[in-house]
C-alpha cells in the first residue's frame, strides 16, 4: 500500500499558502502565490492548481496524493464546498470552489473555513494537543471563534457557530460595526485597539500591530489599551468556558503577537465572570503554528474527502 500524502491550501485575499503534508503529518514543501481576486475565481482556481500540481511534482516514488484540502474565508458551506459570499473576495458568491479546482486536478477536495481550519491545525498538532475540546479565538480586523468539542468541529445548524465576536460585554459601551453596544469586537479587535489609542494619544497609527510593537516597548497608553482589549476577551472566555464546558483556549491572530501584555488581563479576568469549578480549569494560550496552522488544518478536514 503507497504512503499517503496531502496538501492543505491557505486562501486568502491577497495570496494564497500551500503545504505538502507528509504521512506523519509535517509540511515538507511550500509555495505561495498571489490569489488575485479581483480578476475571479475561475483563475484563481486555476492557479491554486498550478501551485498544487508543483507540490505533487516533489512527491516521492511511491507516494499518492489522498487529497487536497482548502480553507477560505466564510461564510462557506463546507458539505457542497461553496464560497458563500465573503467580505474581502469581492464578487465571489456562491463559488463552488473546491468543485473548480477538483476539475483541474481530478482529486478529492474539501473546503473549510479558515478559522476551523485553524482551529484542527492547532487542535492536532499545536497549542491544543492532547486536550479533549478547544476553542480557537482569533484576534484580527474582528474577532471570531471555532470550537472542538470532543475531537470534533461544533459546527452549529447553519455552519456558523463561533460569532464570539459580538458578545455584549457591557451594554452602554460603544457602538459595534454590527450596531449593538459593548460587543467584544468594539474593545479588542484591531480597530477598535487603534481608535482607542488614537484618541488617548492624538497621534496616527497605521495597525494594530503598531500599537503592540509601542507597548513592548515601554508605551503605558498602549499598554493599557492592550489590558483593556484583554479584559474584554477575558470576559469572552469566561462566557464560552461556562456555556460549552470547554477548558483550554488558544488566541490566534495578528493581535496575539502582544503575548502576555495580552493574554495575562484575559487570564485575570476569566475567574471574575465564571464559577470557580469552571475558571480553576480554564488555559488561556497563544497560537503555535502561525500560518501553518490553516495549511495543516484544511488538510486534516480533507481526509474525509479522500474516499
Amino acid at each position: 500500500m503507497s504512503e499517503l500524502w496531502h496538501i492543505g491550501v491557505d486562501l486568502g485575499a491577497s495570496t494564497f499558502k500551500c503545504g505538502l503534508i507528509s504521512p506523519e503529518w509535517r509540511i515538507v514543501a511550500r509555495n505561495e502565490a498571489p490569489t488575485r481576486a479581483l480578476e475571479g475565481p475561475a483563475q484563481a482556481a486555476e492557479r491554486v492548481a498550478q501551485s498544487v500540481r508543483a507540490l505533487q511534482a516533489q512527491l516521492p516514488a511511491g507516494a499518492t496524493l489522498a487529497a487536497l484540502g482548502i480553507c477560505s474565508p466564510g461564510p462557506i458551506e463546507h458539505n457542497t464546498g461553496v464560497i458563500v459570499d465573503p467580505p474581502n473576495l469581492t464578487g465571489w458568491r456562491n463559488v463552488p470552489f473546491a468543485q473548480m479546482v477538483r476539475e483541474h486536478l481530478g482529486i478529492p477536495v474539501s473546503l473549510e473555513h479558515d478559522a476551523k481550519a485553524a482551529a484542527l491545525g492547532e487542535y492536532h498538532f499545536g497549542a491544543g494537543r492532547g486536550a479533549k475540546s478547544m476553542a480557537l479565538i482569533i484576534v484580527g480586523t474582528g474577532i471570531g471563534a471555532a470550537f472542538i468539542v470532543d475531537g470534533k468541529l461544533h459546527r452549529g445548524e447553519q455552519d456558523a457557530a463561533g460569532e464570539v465576536g459580538h458578545f455584549t460585554v457591557d451594554m452602554d459601551g460603544p457602538i459595534c460595526t454590527c450596531g449593538s453596544n459593548g460587543c467584544v469586537e468594539s474593545y479588542a479587535g484591531g480597530p477598535a485597539i487603534m481608535n482607542a489609542y488614537m484618541y488617548a494619544t492624538r497621534k496616527k497609527v497605521e495597525s494594530a500591530e503598531e500599537i503592540v510593537r509601542a507597548a513592548q516597548n515601554g508605551d503605558e497608553i498602549a499598554q493599557r489599551v492592550l489590558q483593556r482589549a484583554g479584559r474584554a476577551l477575558g470576559v469572552c472566555i469566561a462566557t464560552v468556558a461556562m456555556t460549552m464546558d470547554i477548558s483550554t483556549f488558544v488566541l490566534f491572530g495578528s493581535v496575539i503577537r502582544a503575548g502576555d501584555l495580552l493574554l495575562e488581563p484575559a487570564r485575570a479576568t476569566v475567574p471574575k465572570y465564571s464559577h470557580k469549578s469552571i475558571s480553576s480549569r480554564v488555559r488561556v494560550m497563544a497560537g503555535e503554528l502561525g500560518n501553518d496552522a490553516g495549511i495543516l488544518g484544511a488538510a486534516w478536514g480533507a481526509r474525509s474527502a479522500d474516499g
